[in-house]
C-alpha cells in the first residue's frame, strides 16, 4: 500500500480529526508534527505542501492533499474499512449540515476563544482572558444546543452508524468537555453529554488523547 503521511500537531482539532478518521478506517499512517506555535508553518518547505500554512497535509504516494473536509472525505473513499458517510442521501446531507455548523458557528467561539486561551494556561502557563472566554461562551452554547437538538436515538449524530460529523465534533470535544466551560454546558444538553460520553470510550478517542488531560 502507497504511503500516508499525515502533517500536523496532534494537539490541533482538525489534526486530530483526521487522525480519527485514519484510525477508524484502519490505515496505517506516519505522522510529521510540525510545530505551529514555534512558526513551522511558515517555512518554504512547508509551504510547498500547503502554501496557506494551515494544518493538517496528507501525502498518499505522489498526491498532496490539504483541507481537512477534502482530507477527511478522501480518506473515508481511499481507503477500505467502515464507511463513514452515509449512503442515504437524507443522511448524508445532515452530516454535511452538521460538519458546516461547528466549522461556520462553533469553531470560532469554541476552539479560538474559549479552547485556546484555556490551552496556552495549561500548557505555557499564559493567564487566560477571562473576559473573552465569557462573551464567547453564549455563542459556544448556541452551537451545541443547536446540535444536541439533531442529536437522535441511534447513538450517533446523524444515523445510527458512525459519521464523519461524529468525527468532527469529537475532536474538538475530547478538549472543550475537560474546560470549566465545556463542563458547564454539557450538564445542560443530556443528549449531547450522553453523545460525548459514548463517544470518549472508542478506541480511536482514547489512542488519540494527549498525554495531559
Amino acid at each position: 500500500m502507497a504511503k500516508v503521511i499525515l502533517y500536523g500537531p496532534d494537539y490541533s482539532t482538525h489534526v486530530r480529526m483526521i487522525r480519527l478518521c485514519l484510525i477508524e478506517k484502519g490505515v496505517d499512517y506516519e505522522s510529521r508534527p510540525v510545530d505551529i506555535l514555534r512558526g513551522a508553518n511558515r517555512r518554504p518547505d512547508f509551504l510547498k505542501l500547503q502554501p496557506f500554512g494551515r494544518v493538517p497535509v496528507l501525502v498518499h504516494d505522489d498526491f498532496t492533499l490539504y483541507e481537512t473536509s477534502a482530507i477527511a472525505r478522501y480518506v473515508d473513499e481511499a481507503f477500505k474499512g467502515p464507511k463513514l458517510q452515509p449512503t442515504d442521501k437524507k443522511d448524508a446531507a445532515r452530516m454535511n449540515q452538521l460538519i458546516s455548523i461547528i466549522e461556520a458557528e462553533g469553531y470560532t467561539p469554541i476552539v479560538t476563544e474559549i479552547l485556546a486561551p484555556r490551552a496556552k494556561h495549561a500548557f505555557l502557563g499564559q493567564q487566560p482572558d477571562i473576559e473573552r472566554i465569557k462573551k464567547a461562551t453564549p455563542e459556544a452554547v448556541r452551537c451545541l444546543k443547536v446540535i444536541d437538538g439533531m442529536i437522535g436515538d441511534g447513538g450517533f449524530v446523524v444515523s445510527k452508524a458512525l459519521s464523519l460529523a461524529d468525527l468532527y465534533l469529537a475532536s474538538i470535544m475530547a478538549y472543550f468537555a475537560h474546560t470549566p466551560e465545556g463542563k458547564a454546558i454539557l450538564t445542560r444538553l443530556p443528549k449531547l453529554s450522553a453523545w460525548w460520553q459514548d463517544m470518549a470510550k472508542r478506541p480511536s478517542i482514547v489512542e488519540t488523547n494527549p498525554p495531559i488531560s
